[in-house]
């Protein structure tokens, strides 16, 4: 049973790894749309005052 348990530990590791992979994909999808929104709105805003500088 000794030479088992190298084995069982990296199972155990892949499967925590699996899930804080996961939860990190899951977060991302779910920010997305904001990070979007606030991407194109800044870009707006900073396009708009590009347009009122007279050279």
């Amino acid at each position: 049973m000794r030479r088992f348990c190298k084995g069982q530990s990296t199972l155990e590791y892949v499967i925590i790894l699996a899930a804080v992979v996961g939860a990190i994909i899951a977060v991302a999808a779910a920010l997305k749309p904001k990070l979007t929104g606030t991407y194109d709105t800044l870009g707006n805003k900073m396009q708009d005052k590009v347009n009122e500088v007279n050279f």
